[in-house]
Order: structure tokens, then C-alpha cells, then sequence
């Protein structure tokens, strides 16, 4: 009778260890802000631990990344991403780096002049800024950023666009491609380094143009969900819109509203004020 009751004792400790011994480690919170700026980008990555800018929009696009930042008490950046130094992605940056700071600032390893990059450059001076040449990967409270750069000195297309930074982000089961501005021999340069696989999430390049080269993005990527930054007077192509929705890829357009992209690790909502033509050709 000891014995036994010595066994049930045993094996009742082993049910209330069981649990905690087996159950999967969760993956919090990610939240994506994508603001409605125009034909711009600006993105805001966080966790109830992180907080990741990736690009900063036009000039006067600081002020509203700021308020949003304040919102959500959000006093530093963990990381700050540049992507390329188009004035639509780099106008923000001095603004909002005069009030708040970054850990880390992760640009392009390339040289533009003109007005608004004399700016950003004047805003980087002493700050530290890295200069991604090769390919790197970090991880901020369980989630993952592997950054792709340009491998060519130059390019026949755009060579601002081209030499943009691919932004690959892992959330538990979820993944998202902010593919930047990149064309089609950037496109064909990364295919040809398998650099681009599935994701569910794909921010387009090039605000909705329908470019050269877009149907071998999106059939490497693979994803469920296209996220363009475009505006009422930019919109993106009505080739580009038709080839997405041949393909039952969700759009969400910008010139819409924010977009508001919500991962648990498991499954990816999104959230728009607005509804989207996108959203009344759901499958």
C-alpha cells in the first residue's frame, strides 16, 4: 500500500509538470504599421519589447510617423532600417531621429547625392550608421530580420532602386518580404542566389508599377497577402491588380488607409479603416 501510494504520488507530480514540459514556447505579438503617406514607405515593426522603423516616407512624413511613436510610448528604436535613398523613403529620417533614438541604423552601403540625402546623410553624421554590403541577420525578442543587399556595382535600370535593401522578417510561422524598390535584374540577381523563397506577406516594389520581371517575384515568394504603398493620384497598375487577384493574393493599398498587419506566430490579420476594392474579390 506504500508503494502504491508513493506511485500515485509520483505520478501526480508528473501531471502537473507535463504541461509546462511540453507546451510550445510562444511567440508573442508582432504588429506591422504601414502608414498611409502617399507614394511613400514607412513601416513600423513592434512587440511589446521592440520597436523597428523600416524607412521614414517624404519630408513632411516625420511628424506623422512621430505622433504614432508617442501613441504607442514608443521613446526608442531598437533598430531603424533604410532601405534605399529615395527621397520617399529617406525624407522622414532626420525629423524623426531628432526625436527619438535608434540603437542601430542599417543602411545601404552606396553613395546619392542631392537634397534630401545631403539631409539624411547630415542627420547620420556620428551616429554610428552600418553599412550593410553583405548579407546579415539579427534577432529582437523572437524576431527575425535577414537583410539582402545589392551584390552588383551597378545596374543598367535604376541603380537607386536596385541597390535597395531586401528586408526578410520571421515571426514563429510567419514571414514577411519588403522587397523595397528592387526591378527586374535585381529581381533575377536574387533568384539566381536563392535569396527569394515563400513568405506570406510581400510589400511590392516600386509603389504598384507593374515592372519588368514582378510575375517571377511573386511566383518565388509565393505570398497570401501584397501590401503597395500607392495614392489616389499614383495608384498602382491595373496589370499589376489583375495578376494578383488571378493569382487570389489579398492587396491592400495604402492610398486606402494604414494597414495594420497583426502575426501570433501562427496565422497573419490585417486591418484597414477603409474597405478596399481587394477586400470585395476575396476568395
Amino acid at each position: 500500500m506504500a508503494v502504491y501510494k508513493r506511485f500515485l504520488a509520483l505520478l501526480a507530480a508528473l501531471l502537473l509538470l507535463l504541461p509546462g514540459a511540453f507546451a510550445q514556447e510562444s511567440s508573442g505579438t508582432l504588429r506591422v504599421r504601414c502608414f498611409k503617406i502617399g507614394k511613400a514607405d514607412a513601416f513600423l515593426l513592434r512587440t511589446d519589447n521592440l520597436a523597428v522603423l523600416l524607412d521614414a516616407g517624404e519630408l513632411d512624413d516625420g511628424e506623422e510617423i512621430l505622433e504614432y511613436l508617442d501613441e504607442k510610448g514608443i521613446d526608442k528604436l531598437d533598430a531603424l532600417i533604410i532601405s534605399h535613398f529615395d527621397k520617399r523613403s529617406i525624407g522622414g529620417v532626420p525629423q524623426v531621429l531628432g526625436t527619438v533614438s535608434a540603437d542601430r541604423i542599417l543602411i545601404p552601403d552606396y553613395i546619392k547625392d542631392g537634397n534630401v540625402a545631403r539631409l539624411l546623410f547630415s542627420a547620420l553624421e556620428g551616429k554610428n550608421a552600418e553599412k550593410i554590403s553583405q548579407e546579415m541577420s539579427f534577432e529582437l525578442d523572437g524576431v527575425s530580420f535577414t537583410l539582402y543587399p545589392a551584390k552588383s556595382a551597378s545596374y543598367t535600370e535604376d541603380d537607386d532602386n536596385n541597390f535597395s535593401l531586401v528586408v526578410s522578417v520571421r515571426h514563429g510561422d510567419n514571414s514577411l518580404l519588403f522587397a523595397g524598390d528592387i526591378m527586374s535584374q535585381r529581381i533575377e540577381e536574387m533568384l539566381a542566389d536563392g535569396q527569394l523563397g515563400p513568405h506570406q506577406v510581400l510589400k511590392m516594389p516600386c509603389h504598384g508599377q507593374n515592372i519588368d520581371g514582378v510575375d517571377k517575384l511573386l511566383d518565388a515568394v509565393d505570398p497570401a497577402i501584397a501590401l503597395i504603398q500607392a495614392s489616389d493620384k499614383n495608384p498602382p497598375a491595373g496589370a499589376l491588380l489583375s495578376d494578383l487577384q488571378a493569382r487570389d493574393i489579398r492587396w491592400y493599398a495604402t492610398m486606402h488607409g494604414s494597414i495594420n498587419l497583426r502575426s501570433d506566430g501562427y496565422a497573419v490579420t490585417v486591418e484597414q479603416n477603409v474597405k478596399t476594392p481587394a477586400e470585395d474579390s476575396m476568395p
